[in-house]
């Protein structure tokens, strides 16, 4: 993995580390710079990330490229990313038309042409669901006033 990644650091590129507290940018960037370029600790007793990094830096790497080693954050939010998920799932996305149902969300509904792939193994089950929860997630992003809609007063009254 961390090889391919080295591919995207070329010099005229700037990739951006971002990610929960604990997840590894940090040691990440160290990997790929070669050196220890970015202070790192071992996960709190509970498992969570401690805040090591408290600060945004851009480290040279030695491909010419830069990266960008940001603090960790509390939540990624998915607002927009409808495009960005049918590019970073498009196996699933070109199936999806060959589902009996075109609001098919590839769970337990009949004909189902990903689950099929899935019980061929022709597709990772493990990838469907992580697209399943990103699309939910997504979803739920793009209608948050729904949830707070207050019903309208009523009319007429004196």
């Amino acid at each position: 993995g961390v090889d391919e990644l080295r591919g995207y650091l070329a010099r005229g590129q700037t990739v951006a580390l971002v990610g929960t507290s604990g997840a590894g940018k940090s040691s990440l960037a160290n990997a790929l710079s070669g050196s220890e370029v970015m202070r790192v600790q071992t996960l709190a007793r509970d498992g969570r990330g401690q805040h090591t990094t408290t600060h945004r830096q851009l480290i040279p790497m030695p491909g010419g490229g830069l990266m960008l080693d940001t603090p960790g954050l509390r939540e990624l939010g998915l607002w927009g990313a409808d495009a960005g998920l049918d590019e970073a799932f498009d196996d699933i996305v070109v199936l999806a038309p060959g589902c009996r149902f075109s609001d098919c969300a590839h769970g337990a509904e009949p004909g189902c042409a990903v689950r099929e792939a899935v019980r061929s193994g022709a597709l990772d089950g493990a990838r469907v669901e992580h697209f399943r929860r990103l699309r939910e997630e997504a979803a739920r992003r793009s209608r948050p006033w729904q949830s707070a809609r207050r019903p309208a007063p009523p009319t007429g009254a004196a």
